[in-house]
C-alpha cells in the first residue's frame, strides 16, 4: 500500500514537473517570437554623409581654412548586440588662394604669382562601432573606429607652375555619434558624428594630413 501511494505521488510530481517545464518552454517561445526582426538577425544600414572639415594640425600651414566639401557613404552590418561593422569611402576637397605675392626658390628664380593651394582626400576605411543602448532603441549614440587607407592629392599652384605630390597612404579616424530612426518601425533614418581623420601623408609643410570632420547622414536600414 505505502509502495503504490509513494508511486502515485511520484507520477504527480512528474507530472507537474513536465507541466511546469513545458510552460517555461512555452514562455521562453514566446519572448523570442516577440522578439523584433532587428534583435533575431543582423540587418544592413547604409548612410549618406555630408559634412564639414577643421583642419588640425600641419594641415593648418598648408591651408588654413574649414573644408565644406566633404562626402561619404557608409554600409553597415548590425548586429542583434550592441556593434555593428562596415565600411566607409568619402571624397574630402579644400582648397585656398592667397594674394599675389613674389616667391623665391633654391635655384635663386624669383616668380610674381597667385598662388592657389588645393588638397583632395579619398578614404576608404572599415568601421567597427559599440553602441550604448540596444538595437530597439530609436536614439543610439556609439563609439567607433575607422583604419584603412586614403588617396592624397597635394596640388600647389604659383600661377600655371604647379608643384604636386599625390599617393596612397595609411589612415585612422575614431569616431563619436549617434544613430537614430524617424519612428520606432521607421526604415528611414539619420545620423550625426564627430571624426577625428588622421593620414599619414607628408610632403613640404604638411607633416600628416590631420582633420576634425562634423558630419550628418541620411540613413536606410534593411534586413
Amino acid at each position: 500500500m505505502n509502495t503504490k501511494i509513494i508511486l502515485s505521488l511520484m507520477g504527480i510530481l512528474w507530472a507537474l514537473g513536465a507541466v511546469a517545464q513545458t510552460d517555461l518552454e512555452q514562455k521562453e517561445r514566446d519572448i523570442e517570437f516577440n522578439k523584433t526582426l532587428y534583435e533575431r538577425f543582423v540587418s544592413g544600414r547604409a548612410t549618406v554623409f555630408y559634412g564639414v572639415g577643421l583642419p588640425q594640425g600641419s594641415q593648418q600651414n598648408f591651408i588654413d581654412k574649414v573644408g565644406n566639401r566633404n562626402f561619404a557613404v557608409a554600409v553597415e552590418a548590425m548586429f542583434p548586440g550592441r556593434f555593428s561593422v562596415g565600411a566607409r569611402i568619402g571624397q574630402q576637397y579644400v582648397s585656398e588662394r592667397l594674394p599675389r605675392q613674389v616667391f623665391s626658390f633654391e635655384d635663386g628664380t624669383d616668380i610674381s604669382a597667385v598662388q592657389t593651394r588645393a588638397l583632395t582626400t579619398i578614404p576608404l576605411l572599415a568601421i567597427g562601432s559599440i553602441y550604448l543602448n540596444d538595437i530597439n532603441s530609436v536614439f543610439r549614440p556609439y563609439l567607433q573606429l575607422g583604419a584603412g587607407g586614403a588617396y592624397v592629392d597635394y596640388v600647389r599652384y604659383y600661377g600655371t607652375l604647379v608643384d604636386q605630390k599625390t599617393g596612397v597612404r595609411g589612415a585612422v579616424a575614431p569616431a563619436v555619434g549617434a544613430k537614430f530612426q524617424f519612428g520606432k518601425n521607421n526604415n528611414l533614418g539619420g545620423e550625426i558624428q564627430a571624426q577625428y581623420q588622421h593620414v599619414f601623408f607628408n610632403y613640404n609643410e604638411l607633416k600628416n594630413s590631420t582633420n576634425l570632420l562634423f558630419s550628418v547622414g541620411l540613413s536606410y536600414r534593411w534586413l
